[in-house]
């Protein structure tokens, strides 16, 4: 079985005031999303569409407080268990369901 090495670190962290967060979740995965190649034009805008997907499905199962949230996008590489490098983070607006 090969290895795709795609592996994630999603951190969540909630705003309790403006400028001050808390870490609330961190989930860890493999999946590949981020690394689709798009025009550099569309990086970004790809880049926030993907990560708001995947932190809204993760808030809905953990059934996380309404609130504002600063989500990070770390790639760790070959192993789920890596430091790795900061790919970018978004602030959002989440509503529990």
């Amino acid at each position: 079985m090969p290895t795709w090495d795609y592996w994630h670190r999603m951190e969540y962290r909630r705003e309790l005031r403006k400028g001050h967060c808390v870490l609330e979740y961190v989930e860890v995965f493999e999946d590949q999303g981020w690394t689709f190649c798009h025009r550099p034009e569309r990086q970004q805008e790809w880049f926030v569409h993907y990560t708001r997907a995947c932190a809204e499905d993760y808030l809905a199962r953990v059934r996380a407080r309404s609130g504002t949230w600063v989500v990070g996008v770390w790639r760790t590489g070959a192993s789920a268990s890596g430091d790795g490098r900061l790919l970018g983070s978004i602030r959002m607006r989440w509503t529990r369901r």
